[in-house]
C-alpha cells in the first residue's frame, strides 16, 4: 500500500452502519481527488465482508496484526496526513497512535447506545480519551455527552439517479438487539394484521422474535446489501430505543421511501413530518400504528410527492456533494493546525490507479 492521504481506521469483523459509513467516506474522498485507505485493526476469523465492495470500488485496505502498537507502527511507516477513526476501540488505539507519531486524529462518534458490561466500559474510555482528538458526532445527544466540544455533522450516502420505489412492505432494517427495538416492530405488526411486515437483519433476539411473530411478518435474515430489496419496501419503520443517525434511513429516503421513526437521535432533524416521513414520540406504538394506517391509505399522487421530497432531502443535505466539502474543510483545519500542509485537490485530479493486492 502506498501512503494514503487519509487512513480510515476501524476495528471490525462484520458489516454494519459504521462499516457502510466508512465505505461511503472512502468513496466520497476519492470522488474529490483524495487518496483514502481503510485500515482494519486485525483480520478476525475470515476476510472482512466489506472486502468485495472495497475491491469493486478500488479502495485500498490493509489489515494490521491486532497488537496494541500496530497502528503506531503503521503510521510511522506510511505517514498519513490524517487518521480518521470510527468505533470505540479504533478511537482509543488511533488516538494513542496519533499522539506517539504526531499524526492528526479525527474521531467520528456514531453510536446512540453505549451498550452494557465491557462494551459500556470501552465506550466510557473512548469518550474520556476523545480529548486527544478532533471529534465529529452524528446526533445532538452524542455531542452533549462528549467531554470536549464536537462538530455535529450529517451522515451521507451516494445519490445516483434512483427512481422511487412502488413497494408495499413495511420494513425493519437493522440488528436484532434490544436497543434497535425489533420487538416493538412486531407489536406494530400485531396491531395491523392485514399489512405485510418484513424484518431485515439478524442478531441475538432472532429466536425469541421468530417464536412470537404473527402471520403477516416475514424474516428475511441478514442481507449483504439492501439494494436488491428496496423495490419491495414502501415504508421504513425505525422503532429503536436509542439511535444516532442510521444510514439505513438515508438509504431508504434516497430510494423515495418515507421513514416513520420514534423521536430519537438525529432523526427529527432528518424527517420533516408529512413531507418526507413522520416522527412519533418515543415508544408510542399506538400512534405509530395509526400513522402506518394513514400512510397505507394515501393516494398514489400523495405517495409520489412524499417520494420526491425524500430524494430531494438526501441530495440537498446528506449526499457526498453536500457533506464531503464540509468534512474536507475540517480535515484542512486539523492538518494545518498540526503544522502540516493540506494538499488542495479537485475531482479532476482524482488518481485512476488500479487496486493494489493486499
Amino acid at each position: 500500500m502506498d501512503s494514503p492521504d487519509i487512513a480510515i481506521f476501524l476495528d471490525s469483523r462484520q458489516q454494519g452502519g459504521i462499516e457502510t459509513h466508512a465505505l461511503h467516506l472512502a468513496r466520497g474522498l476519492k470522488q474529490f481527488g483524495y487518496s483514502p485507505a481503510i485500515l482494519f485493526y486485525c483480520r478476525y476469523n475470515a476476510d472482512h465482508p466489506l472486502e468485495p465492495l472495497l475491491h469493486h470500488h478500488q479502495i485500498s485496505f490493509e489489515y494490521l496484526d491486532g497488537k496494541i502498537n500496530s497502528a503506531t507502527l503503521w503510521c510511522r511507516r506510511h505517514s498519513p496526513l490524517l487518521l480518521h477513526t470510527h468505533g470505540y476501540k479504533a478511537g482509543i488505539l488511533g488516538r494513542l497512535a496519533g499522539k506517539l507519531t504526531h499524526t492528526p486524529v479525527i474521531s467520528t462518534f456514531h453510536n446512540g447506545d453505549r451498550g452494557s458490561g465491557l462494551i459500556r466500559c470501552y465506550h466510557w474510555f473512548d469518550e474520556l480519551t476523545s480529548r486527544l482528538s478532533t471529534n465529529i458526532a452524528v446526533s445532538p445527544e452524542i455531542v452533549l455527552r462528549l467531554p470536549k466540544p464536537a462538530r455535529l455533522m450529517n451522515n451521507f450516502i451516494e445519490t445516483p439517479r434512483w427512481s422511487a420505489t412502488t413497494g408495499q412492505e413495511i420494513a425493519f432494517v437493522g440488528r436484532l438487539s434490544h436497543e434497535k427495538g425489533p420487538d416493538l416492530f412486531l407489536q406494530l405488526a400485531k396491531h395491523l394484521p392485514d399489512l405485510p411486515f418484513t424484518v431485515y437483519g439478524s442478531g441475538d433476539l432472532h429466536e425469541i422474535l421468530t417464536a412470537s411473530k404473527t402471520a403477516n411478518v416475514n424474516f428475511a435474515g441478514q442481507v449483504t446489501s439492501m439494494e436488491p430489496h428496496w423495490q419491495q419496501v414502501g415504508l421504513l419503520c425505525i422503532s429503536s430505543r436509542e439511535e444516532g443517525l442510521p444510514l439505513v434511513a438515508l438509504e431508504a429516503m434516497a430510494h423515495g421511501i418515507p421513514v416513520l421513526s420514534f423521536a430519537i437521535g438525529a432523526l427529527p432533524e432528518l424527517i420533516e413530518p408529512d413531507r418526507n416521513g413522520w416522527i412519533i414520540s418515543a415508544g408510542n406504538i399506538k400512534q405509530m400504528s395509526q400513522q402506518i394506517s394513514h400512510w397505507q391509505h394515501l393516494s398514489d399522487e400523495e405517495k409520489e410527492k412524499l417520494a420526491q421530497a425524500c430524494i430531494e432531502t438526501i441530495r440537498k443535505k446528506y449526499s457526498y456533494d453536500a457533506v464531503i466539502p464540509e468534512l474536507l474543510a475540517l480535515y484542512r483545519q486539523v492538518v494545518n493546525n498540526a503544522g502540516y500542509i493540506w494538499p488542495e485537490r479537485s475531482i479532476q485530479e482524482q488518481a485512476q490507479e488500479p487496486l493494489r493486492e493486499q
